[in-house]
């Protein structure tokens, strides 16, 4: 199976999370972490790509919004899923959303569950049934 590309541009103090809400997908994703967006638009130009951008609302203090817009116009089969924090709009996330410029919307403070859930929805992955805790302790139902 060929992994999916995923860039990664987000503030540093929520880089850690994001590594751990992604291991589970080491077999199928390739993730890219970019420190800045000037990295991540020197990706595009030199022709990289990626199935999915986790790219923060607020980088280097600045809005990042006008720069998913350019992005999805050039690159329209990627989804982005934009990390919120309080600098966003409720009006400005209506729009993206409506305009079907990001894919997923996860707000400041997210859980490892909601990474995993928007990965799985963005990719088309399958998300594996739960197993039940008596099957995964060995211990027989009564």
């Amino acid at each position: 199976m060929n992994k999916k590309h995923v860039f990664v541009c987000v503030q540093r103090d929520i880089v850690n999370s994001l590594n751990w809400s992604l291991k589970e997908f080491d077999k199928s994703l390739s993730v890219k972490y970019l420190d800045s967006t000037n990295d991540l638009e020197k990706q595009f130009a030199a022709g990289h790509a990626c199935s999915v951008l986790i790219l923060d609302s607020i980088m280097a203090d600045k809005p990042t919004i006008e720069l998913a817009r350019k992005l999805k116009d050039a690159h329209k089969h990627m989804k982005i899923l934009l990390i919120v924090s309080s600098g966003t709009t409720k009006e400005e996330l209506v729009q993206l959303i409506q305009t079907k410029v990001v894919s997923g919307v996860l707000i400041r403070p997210f859980t490892a569950q909601q990474v995993s859930d928007n990965i799985y929805k963005l990719c088309n992955f399958e998300k594996p049934a739960e197993t039940p805790w008596y099957m995964q302790t060995n211990i027989k139902q009564p």
